[in-house]
């Protein structure tokens, strides 16, 4: 179980030297819009694999005018206290992240660093979850898996980069075969484990999401499901092999790979009646926020991980239904909770102590 004690920026965003301190429950950041709220959550999110709530390039997250940033925590992990750093470094006329855990930045401090922390976040994006593009939604079901399997990202990144090393070999004017065959073999292996990992996950929401019908009166019911036709015939390894040497010619024309976990799309159905696309920005944020709930639910009863929450501009759009799950999410677990909203009384339904931060006054 990890919380956050206390953070430092040095030339990080839009902070010159900013030093704060957390409540281990419950934290809510107001103010203007542009104060720098979602840059605190951004900073928070480093800590873990990857390049934060945003995926921004490291350079956009120096100041201007600024050679690096530092970034400073004291990170309690099962009661005990340990200094993190994070910090760029330049490498091959870019920049790399660096993490130092009680200054030792070797591959098992790290290790035991991504294992003992884990994020469920909300972003204001994600209102329009089910209207946005199918590789939102596909990020957004491999950010979950994520928070239970902190690998889970190297093989995505694997799948990726094997994709584009396929359309390379395609594009050239002499075909290496044996090259294009080891390549192809690997992108079925990993396309295969990646469709079963979503697929699990998925089987997972539905039935967290059913069992807490009982102790939670959900607005809807909430039905999650691939939409993916070369998937749903339920392909072996052979005959994903086979489909793939016979769209050489087809991917070599127009270019990538017309078939994978990278075309599949995220649906909902409500009610068993119609898709969640058909419903308004706020009836989407309440399937977010179920779907969030559900997992921290599993993540803390099945897989023994209290994950951190970050709610980025959760106040809007906060009817009594979506109180009442944010509510729940709160009283429920003992977990650290982040969330921003432009007013301070945009969470006066929070009856839990709380420790409010004023960022337009920092």
């Amino acid at each position: 179980m990890a919380k956050i004690k206390d953070i430092e920026f040095y030339n990080f965003r839009n902070f010159k030297n900013f030093k704060t301190s957390f409540d281990e429950k419950l934290n809510i950041l107001f103010g203007d819009n542009g104060s720098g709220k979602t840059n605190i959550l951004e900073g928070i999110s480093l800590i873990a694999k990857g390049k934060g709530i945003r995926n921004s390039n490291l350079t956009n997250l120096i100041k201007k005018k600024e050679d690096n940033f530092l970034i400073k925590y004291n990170l309690e992990i099962q009661k005990n206290d340990f200094n993190i750093e994070i910090f760029t470094e330049p490498k091959n006329e870019k920049f790399k992240k660096v993490i130092k855990v009680n200054n030792d930045s070797s591959k098992d401090t790290l290790n035991f660093l991504n294992q003992s922390i884990s994020y469920l976040i909300f972003l204001p994006e994600m209102e329009r979850l089910f209207q946005a593009s199918p590789s939102y939604r596909r990020n957004f079901l491999d950010r979950l898996i994520f928070s239970s399997r902190n690998d889970y990202n190297r093989l995505i990144n694997k799948y990726k980069k094997s994709l584009l090393e396929r359309n390379k070999i395609l594009q050239s004017y002499n075909i290496d075969d044996d090259w294009l065959n080891r390549i192809e073999n690997e992108i079925c292996s990993l396309g295969l484990e990646i469709y079963n990992l979503r697929n699990s996950q998925l089987n997972i929401l539905n039935l967290e999401l059913n069992n807490m019908k009982n102790d939670h009166n959900f607005k809807f019911d909430v039905k999650l499901e691939i939409k993916d036709n070369f998937l749903n015939n339920e392909i072996s390894f052979e005959e994903y092999l086979l489909n793939l040497q016979n769209s050489r010619q087809y991917d070599k024309q127009f270019g990538g790979t017309k078939f994978g976990p990278h075309k599949s799309d995220i649906v909902s159905f409500i009610n068993n009646e119609f898709d969640s696309s058909l419903l308004s920005t706020g009836q989407q944020k309440t399937i977010v926020l179920m779907v969030l709930l559900a997992q921290c639910n599993y993540l803390v009863n099945n897989k023994k991980i209290n994950p951190i929450f970050l709610f980025d501009e959760i106040g809007s759009h906060l009817d009594k239904h979506n109180r009442q799950i944010l509510l729940d999410m709160i009283n429920r677990f003992e977990i650290q909770f982040f969330l921003t909203g432009t007013e301070k009384n945009l969470f006066s339904f929070v009856s839990t102590n709380a420790k409010f931060y004023n960022i337009t006054e920092l």
